[in-house]
């Protein structure tokens, strides 16, 4: 009675080192998830696409880690390092934007612009086709065509903010790939303190 009292005690010992050990795999992958990391065991079942590296020759990439704060809203993007940026100044004729900030790799006349818009980004017109893209922390966006085009128009984060977006401004092949992957490390904070 006392040996089977103690293979029942080790039985159950051994199940909860197990659930302890799993508990413990799940909840470090849950964070690195959070941190926008990749995973070390698994996904556990979440949909959830670890982060791409950006584009670059190199074994090494450089990145540029932008941060800019507009109103209560943070943007936070990985620029690659053969990237140049600069930010917009507004003036009469370009009003219709609180912040545009320009990139471009060689050629400053072929650039995107991400812009954050006085009011909701939208479009509109015949042959425009959608596609859904996944940020590097498993938020959606929105990359727009026109008329069977390979280039991408606009990438718009709609579900994050809808005054946000980012627009193609002769960005052709390589180039417009090469944003596609480093937009992914887009992060759009919003800083506006939480009322109870």
């Amino acid at each position: 009675m006392i040996c089977m009292k103690k293979k029942i005690l080790i039985v159950l010992l051994i199940i909860f080192l197990i659930i302890l050990i799993f508990g413990t795999m799940y909840l470090i992958d849950r964070k690195r998830m959070k941190d926008n990391k990749s995973v070390i065991f698994s996904t556990w079942g979440y949909d959830y696409e670890p982060p791409v590296s950006t584009y670059s020759s190199s074994p090494t990439i450089i990145e540029n880690k932008y941060s800019k704060t507009i109103d209560n809203i943070t943007l936070e993007l990985n620029i690659p390092n053969e990237w140049k940026y600069e930010e917009l100044s507004k003036n009469e004729e370009n009003d219709f934007y609180k912040f545009a900030l320009k990139l471009y790799k060689s050629d400053s006349s072929k650039n995107t612009i991400l812009y954050y818009y006085h009011n909701k980004f939208g479009v509109c017109g015949t042959g425009r086709t959608d596609k859904k893209m996944y940020l590097n922390n498993g938020a959606e966006a929105n990359i727009g065509f026109y008329d069977e085009n390979k280039e991408w128009s606009d990438i718009s984060f709609y579900n994050l903010n809808p005054y946000i977006a980012l627009v193609n401004y002769g960005l052709e092949e390589t180039e417009s790939e090469e944003v596609l992957d480093f937009v992914k490390t887009i992060r759009i904070i919003d800083n506006k303190p939480i009322i109870n």
